[in-house]
């Protein structure tokens, strides 16, 4: 593993005189953040870049981190240097658009708003309509605003995935490559079940000129009996077949996740890349192969292996 910093032309290999390394990422957060302890560090600057590399050779391919330093800190006495970068797609959130008109697919219009600010930022089509003019925000915000929607009109979420100065929007489990971890890998594992994020009874309500217009109510009545009366409603923005998104929302946020957490060791240089959002498969002690999504990842490195604290999510 490299890690490097850069200022300008300047590059600094700092892989020797680290002393301390993790990063993170959490379903909702954009940009993953990375802290470091530095022994005796050579000048570091605000704004000046943090590179991780996998390999030992400075290639884009195995490049995982790239991002600002946003603050450090500097012991008087002893040199050391700690320091917080996030990737670049920080910068997001301290860029605002102006009063914008948008008209057509959401997942289309951010990325045309994004790409119109110079950022190389690639997004699908989340598959449904917005045509409001927006009160100026960040493009985090907006990012934040329009995936959650997306979630509660398609079911989907998606998550960014850094390739150095490329952001690319994804679905979540959309990852190309898929990390495998053997049981006997893991060294701690628990599983359960969580129902914050589930609801009982769905409504889709359309609105005009702010009155409802249409509104569509689909319940889990045994559900209800088993856990409880939790509501959630949609507004259909430009959809107009209520029953079927009332119906097809309830499907997807009845379904009582399964769980787990596990802290694993490894190796895998391509799955030091791993994020939230990612698939990652795990092969039971049975030889059975378990797909989960990776809803939190907080890593560090030490003596060449990686060490990672996932918390995991599927629903049934």
């Amino acid at each position: 593993m490299k890690v490097i910093y850069g200022k300008e032309s300047t590059r600094s290999d700092l892989t020797p005189v680290t002393k301390e390394l993790s990063w993170s990422s959490s379903r909702g957060q954009i940009a993953q953040n990375c802290d470091i302890q530095v022994l005796n560090a050579p000048p570091i600057e605000s704004a000046g870049f943090l590179m991780l590399f996998s390999g030992d050779l400075l290639k884009e391919s195995q490049q995982f981190f790239h991002g600002p330093i946003v603050r450090f800190e500097r012991d008087d006495k002893s040199g050391d240097t700690s320091a917080t970068a996030y990737e670049l797609s920080w910068y997001l959130q301290k860029n605002e658009t102006s009063r914008i008109k948008l008209n057509g697919d959401a997942g289309k219009e951010l990325e045309r708003l994004i790409r119109s600010t110079g950022i190389n930022f690639n997004c699908p089509a989340f598959g449904f309509e917005v045509k409001d003019r927006l009160s100026s925000q960040s493009f985090a915000s907006l990012f934040t605003t329009f995936t959650e929607q997306a979630y509660d009109k398609t079911g989907k979420r998606y998550f960014v995935q850094h390739e150095r100065d490329r952001l690319t929007v994804l679905p979540e489990g959309g990852n190309s490559v898929v990390p495998m971890f053997a049981a006997n890998m893991l060294e701690s594992s628990s599983e359960g079940e969580s129902i914050e994020e589930v609801y009982t009874v769905v409504t889709v309500e359309r609105y005009k000129d702010d009155k409802v217009v249409g509104s569509s109510t689909r319940e889990n009545a045994s559900l209800i009996k088993q856990i409880g009366r939790m509501q959630k409603v949609i507004d259909a923005g430009e959809e107009k077949g209520l029953d079927a998104l009332a119906a097809k929302q309830l499907a997807n946020l009845s379904k009582i996740p399964k769980t787990r957490s596990i802290t694993v060791s490894h190796e895998d240089n391509q799955a030091a890349r791993l994020r939230a959002g990612w698939l990652v498969k795990i092969m039971e002690k049975d030889k059975t192969i378990t797909d989960w999504i990776v809803i939190s990842c907080n890593a560090r490195w030490k003596g060449g292996q990686y060490t990672m604290d996932l918390q995991l999510e599927r629903r049934g």
